[in-house]
């Protein structure tokens, strides 16, 4: 095993930047690549869109909870192994996912794969806020972004071509397998990255101190308005995620592979935008970008509606805006992220796991709401996505200067 000091902020490890990016992917994997089996999970159950909706607001709603449980445990026992247990967990729940004979079984697992993937999410940022300084840590996020991205441009086009070979228990039955190389890959390549020395002054607090750290952590002006706004952004992402299988496959008469192409094009937007952040972040700080790019998110937002209320609504123009829309909250999330976490240093898991519980409990309410307003149109889709983009700029607004 490598010594943590031989991990070096200034030129991190190839290895290190792919296995933090592959971990990163759990929660497009597990999210991306059976949307294409939506419809075909619900007639295999019988159940309803809202039914099979709760499938994805369960495992988003057992990330939000789950990073909760793991951030006091991060920030005591270090990062590595509570990342073992999340995997090993993750693993076990997509196999049962594979096996499962009723709806109601599988929005139970699901809840189980998602707390099991929730260590790596909060784990990966952690792990980033332990070596890298704002801007560092943005340019960083800005990778992991673009490597991670290729989950969601392959994932829906693996599913869809899963589904014209098999049935949807194949898909799940992949991504235990992805957990098991991941765990394997996490005991052989990855350190332990916190500080030797305030881990043990975390293990000398009691528990109870863990809801103080979160008190702080929420009472921290810059970490509550950045991540608000990157959590609107992401409540957009996952509104569209939602959403998107029953407007393109159900209304618009899409077939579930091509579904899978359209999304990867706009999962590209999303990956291209991180880029051109990490390239911009060359000349300008995150907190100069983000006026700009939350202002692009908000008016693709408005752009959105008027194509979803308009006789021109189609495939074209539904994929060209929500292109524009999740192309700014590409170039936006980074530097949200790193400027919320910046300012914690002992508590940085907590600051972490919070982080991730706002931005996907936002996701998760956003995707309930999409599907329990759908009433065969778009614009439903479109007025939640569009509310994201008010509130992106709102909290934005409440932001304490940066340079």
């Amino acid at each position: 095993m490598v010594a943590p000091s031989r991990i070096d902020p200034a030129q991190p490890a190839r290895s290190l930047i792919l296995l933090l990016g592959a971990i990163m992917a759990f929660g497009p994997l597990s999210i991306d690549m059976y949307l294409p089996a939506l419809p075909a999970i619900g007639r295999a159950f019988g159940a309803d869109e809202a039914q099979v909706q709760s499938t994805l607001s369960a495992y988003l709603l057992g990330l939000a909870v789950g990073q909760l449980l793991y951030g006091p445990i991060s920030d005591r026992f270090g990062r590595r192994r509570p990342l073992l247990f999340g995997l090993v967990l993750f693993s076990l729940a997509s196999a049962g996912c594979a096996a499962v004979a009723d709806i109601d079984h599988l929005i139970a697992l699901r809840v189980l794969q998602a707390l099991g993937g929730a260590a790596g999410m909060v784990m990966v940022r952690a792990v980033v806020r332990d070596l890298f300084d704002a801007t560092a840590a943005a340019r960083m996020y800005s990778t992991l972004i673009l490597i991670m991205g290729v989950a969601p441009i392959l994932a829906p086009v693996l599913g869809g071509q899963v589904l014209m070979w098999g049935d949807w228990h194949w898909i799940f039955a992949f991504l235990a397998l992805y957990g098991v190389i991941c765990l394997v890959a996490v005991v052989r390549g990855l350190p332990e990255t916190m500080d030797a020395e305030i881990m043990r002054g975390n293990r000398a607090r009691p528990l109870s101190a863990a809801a103080s750290d979160y008190w702080e952590v929420l009472s921290t002006r810059q970490f509550l308005a950045y991540a608000l706004t990157g959590g609107s952004g992401l409540a957009a992402l996952f509104a569209y995620i939602s959403g998107s299988p029953f407007v393109l496959i159900e209304l618009l008469g899409v077939s579930p592979g091509l579904y899978g192409v359209l999304f990867g094009v706009n999962a590209a937007c999303f990956v291209l935008g991180s880029q051109v952040n990490a390239r911009m972040l060359r000349y300008r700080t995150p907190g100069e970008l983000l006026p700009w790019t939350i202002g692009a998110f908000v008016i693709g937002t408005f752009l959105l509606v008027a194509v979803c209320a308009s006789p021109l609504f189609g495939v074209a123009s539904f994929i060209a805006t929500m292109a524009i829309v999740l192309f700014a909250v590409g170039c936006s999330l980074a530097n949200t992220t790193a400027l919320a976490l910046n300012p914690f240093v002992r508590q940085a898991g907590a600051a972490s796991a919070m982080l991730g519980t706002i931005q996907l409990g936002a996701g998760a309410v956003s995707g309930l709401i999409v599907g329990v307003s759908y009433n065969g149109s778009a614009l439903p889709l479109g007025l939640v996505v569009a509310g994201c983009g008010v509130l992106a700029g709102v909290t934005l607004r409440t932001a304490p200067a940066q340079t």
